[in-house]
Formats: structure tokens, C-alpha cells, sequence
């Protein structure tokens, strides 16, 4: 490592700050929805994610990860961003089918609208791999702030004066669309001039699409099949309860995030260092890094659990409404599962490290049938509960896996040579 690189601390910092104040805006904007709506509204925000976001994140192929782990700098920045430009139009086009196909007109429309959303988003999520990898987290978070405040303002004056959520999400969609504009690409153009590549201009070459793909083709059956575990309960519970009880379930669900925030600084800002690592064979560093992240994430996860028995109420009540604090055991039983979810997604980080990527789709195939089967049913004879109960049994699997996962690849550590031995200049992050 140069000097010039930041600290591991450092980066956790900026990452944690940018995500803290993107969760902030997001939650910012669910608060308005329900301050100004009812919580069929919420539930139709809630579906329109749930429909339109796993699509586009399988086009994405989760490049960011791939992007951030290429150590051996096997394919320069264009040829990754070849790969997005493609992707995103097809699965836009899905998003829309299956908007048309499937749902009423105005369910449709918030379907349609939030898949523009998240493709706008896409593009963002390609400059913040490589920037993680050229490990400058500052200007990811930067980027997150400026995301999260000007969606949180553009959606919030939408929804005040038009009462229409569709529009609303249109509002946000413009936002990200020039926060790309006017910071991302920019910044990026300097990075990619920085690190000696000849041009951002997007490459296509037949060769190096197919081979980009069939790296990363697993990552992004792994993103759809993560994504499900939001779309299949929630399509169970709106189909068989309506969008009221999705939107009461959506929004106390909303609430992990608030771990999640810290959860998902330390994956992003670990990731780039454990990939190191491992390459190097550093299996103590390596390992104590992982034992670090995995106490944090027992804390958080328990404080979760702890806010939400003691005080998850008036939580509730001052967050939401009153209708929302009637359900203070349902959101117990969302927060065990939300803990679990933290442990599952800090191994995640050095699972990926490893480019463990084809074995973690067998991982999510698994979860996808346990998913399934289990809202297919629970969700129908306890409603809420049964989808909360759900998310704990996910969340459990998942841990369980890539917690193998991890002791599995540290073994093969065992014989790898440690380069400290003979070179004590180390790693000063």
C-alpha cells in the first residue's frame, strides 16, 4: 500500500458519514409519505420498489464488487462501463413489461417511474466502484449526501404540492440524474485520467463484454436473489392483504436500515483492504479484520433488538403514527431478523474479497426456495408476522453460509506463506 492511500479508519468514517445521511434521506422521505399519506401509499411505494428494484440490480452484475476487487487490474474502467450501458436498457424495458402485464395503471405508472429511479442510480454505483477501489470513499460519500438531500427535496416538495406518487418519484429520478451529471462524472474523469487510463469513453469488445459477464454473471443472479427476499413477502403480503398492511410492514421494516447504515460502511470500506489481503495471503490480518467487523455488527444488532422491546412504541409514535405503535411486536421480531442480516452482510464483504462469487449463488438459490416456500406459507395465515418470521429464517440461512464460507477460505489461508515474515513495512491502515 502507498502512502497516499487513506487510512482503513478513514474510509469507514466518510462511508459511514455518506451512508448515514443517505439512510437519513431515505427514511426522510418514507416519513413524508406517511406524515402526508395513508399507508396504502406507502405500501404502493413499497411495491413499486419491490417490482422494479431486482431487475435492474441483476443488470447492474454487481460491477461495483468486481470493479473494486480487481487487484490484478485485469480490465481497465471502460470496459466495465461498456458493460452497465448495456445492461441497464434491457432490464428497464423488463421493468416496464412487467409493470404493464401484471399490475393496474397506477400501480404500474409508480412501477415504471421507480425504474428509472434505480437505474439513474446505477450509474452513480459504477464511479462509486471505482472509487473504492482507488479506495477515495470521500467522494462516494459526497456523492451520497448530495444523492439522499436533493431526492429527499425534490420528492418531499413533489409529494406536498401533488399529493401523486409518481410524480413524486419523477422528482427524485431528475435529482440523481444531475447529481451523475454534475459531481459523479466529473470526478470520475479525474480518477480514471489520475490512474493512467487513456479515456472514459465506454469500450466494447465482444472478448472482454463476454468475459466481464461471465465473471460477474453470478454476482448478479446473487443481487436478484438478494432482492427477492424484499419482493417475494411483500408480493405475498400485498396479494393477500392488501397495500395497507404492506405499507405498515414496509415502514417498521425500514427501521434496520438504521443499523444497517454503520453494517454497510464497514462492508464498502473493508472490501478493497480484505481483497488485499487475501491475495497476499495474510491470513491473521485478515482474520482479525473479520472478527473486528463481526463484533460491531453483534452490537448494533443487539441494540436493535433492545430499542425495539424497550421503547419501540413511542418510537413508533413519534417516527410514524399511532396505527404504526400497534405493532410493537412485529417490530421485535423485525429487528432479530434485521441482526441477523448485519452478521450475514459484514461476511459477505470478506466472501467477495476471496471472489467467492459462483458459490454464493448456490448460496442465494437456496435462500430464493426457503423464501418461496415459507411466504407461500406463512404470509397468507399470519399476515405481518408471517412475513417478519420469514425474514428471521433468511436471515439466519445466510449467516449460517457465508460463515462457512469464510472459515473455509481462511483454512486455505493456512498455507499460504505470510509476507511479514519477511518484510516487516506491513500495513500502516
Amino acid at each position: 500500500m502507498t502512502s497516499q492511500q487513506p487510512s482503513l479508519r478513514r474510509n469507514f468514517s466518510w462511508t459511514f458519514l455518506g451512508n448515514a445521511v443517505f439512510a437519513a434521506c431515505l427514511w426522510g422521505i418514507l416519513a413524508v409519505l406517511t406524515k402526508l399519506g395513508s399507508p396504502d401509499v406507502v405500501g404502493r411505494f413499497a411495491l413499486g420498489s419491490a417490482i422494479a428494484t431486482p431487475a435492474i440490480m441483476f443488470a447492474n452484475l454487481q460491477l461495483r464488487v468486481v470493479l473494486a476487487t480487481d487487484s490484478s487490474q485485469a480490465h481497465e474502467f471502460r470496459d466495465y462501463l461498456g458493460v452497465r450501458l448495456v445492461m441497464l436498457p434491457a432490464a428497464l424495458l423488463l421493468v416496464l413489461v412487467i409493470a404493464v402485464l401484471g399490475y393496474n395503471r397506477e400501480q404500474a405508472l409508480v412501477i415504471a417511474v421507480f425504474g428509472l429511479v434505480r437505474c439513474f442510480e446505477s450509474l452513480s454505483d459504477i464511479f462509486y466502484g471505482y472509487a473504492q477501489k482507488q479506495e477515495r470513499m470521500d467522494l462516494v460519500a459526497r456523492s451520497l449526501w448530495i444523492r439522499g438531500l436533493s431526492a429527499l427535496a425534490f420528492f418531499g416538495a413533489a409529494f406536498w404540492l401533488t399529493g401523486n406518487l409518481a410524480v413524486s418519484l419523477g422528482g427524485m429520478a431528475g435529482a440523481w440524474l444531475l447529481t451523475v451529471a454534475f459531481f459523479d462524472w466529473p470526478h470520475l474523469r479525474r480518477l480514471v485520467k489520475g490512474a493512467g487510463e487513456p479515456t472514459l469513453r465506454p469500450r466494447l469488445q465482444w472478448g472482454t463484454f463476454r468475459n466481464i459477464v461471465w465473471l460477474a454473471l453470478p454476482l448478479g443472479v446473487v443481487m436478484l436473489l438478494i432482492n427477492l427476499r424484499n419482493t417475494i413477502p411483500r408480493t405475498f403480503l400485498e396479494s393477500s392483504f392488501g397495500e395497507d398492511q404492506l405499507g405498515i410492514f414496509s415502514a417498521l421494516s425500514y427501521l434496520v436500515i438504521a443499523g444497517s447504515t454503520v453494517i454497510l460502511a464497514l462492508s464498502q470500506s473493508s472490501i478493497a483492504r480484505l481483497s488485499r489481503y487475501f491475495a497476499e495471503g495474510r491470513r491473521e490480518i485478515f482474520q482479525s479484520t473479520i472478527i473486528k467487523l463481526l463484533g460491531l455488527g453483534v452490537l448494533i444488532g443487539l441494540a436493535g433488538i433492545l430499542v425495539a422491546g424497550l421503547a419501540g412504541g413511542p418510537l413508533l409514535t413519534i417516527l410514524y403514527a399511532e396505527e404504526y405503535a400497534d405493532h410493537t411486536d412485529l417490530f421485535v421480531v423485525i429487528m432479530v431478523g434485521g441482526a441477523l442480516w448485519y452478521l450475514g452482510s459484514l461476511l459477505g464483504a470478506p466472501v467477495s474479497a476471496m471472489r467467492e462469487f459462483r458459490v454464493q449463488l448456490w448460496v442465494y438459490l437456496v435462500n430464493f426456495f426457503l423464501l418461496l416456500g415459507l411466504s407461500a406459507w406463512l404470509i397468507p395465515r399470519y399476515g405481518m408476522m408471517g412475513a417478519a418470521v420469514v425474514m428471521v429464517a433468511y436471515s439466519f440461512w445466510i449467516t449460517s453460509a457465508y460463515g462457512f464460507l469464510v472459515w473455509r477460505g481462511i483454512r486455505r489461508m493456512e498455507n499460504k506463506p505470510d509476507p511479514r515474515t519477511s518484510n516487516r513495512g506491513g500495513d500502516a491502515g
